[in-house]
């Protein structure tokens, strides 16, 4: 599995990745905008068929079982990918999509 496609195999879980290695919060000590966040994010996980669910648990497992320092990696690339300004998110997505369909 190439790089880039790792990155985004885990991009999904990279925030829920960071959110553990952070030192564990209670619901109380999120900031309003981090609560409204972890909420839309928990509506959206529980409206997906389950199937797709029990797909991104997989790779949440997949990503807990890497090294460290390969998690580590993997979520810098994440949180540069979520610090790209809209415009270049939305490139990154559609050569991403344009490398998928080459190599299927």
């Amino acid at each position: 599995m190439t790089m880039l496609r790792r990155v985004l195999t885990f991009a999904v879980l990279a925030v829920a990745a960071h959110a553990l290695a952070q030192p564990a919060r209670s619901w109380n000590d999120l900031s309003p905008d981090e609560r409204a966040r972890a909420w839309r994010n928990y509506h959206r996980f529980e409206a997906l068929p389950p199937g797709r669910r029990q797909g991104l648990e997989d790779r949440y497992q997949q990503f807990r079982q890497l090294p460290r320092n390969e998690q580590e990696r993997l979520r810098r690339n994440y949180d540069t990918y979520r610090g790209l300004p809209p415009a270049a998110q939305q490139e990154f997505r559609r050569n991403y999509q344009r490398w998928k369909e080459r190599n299927r």
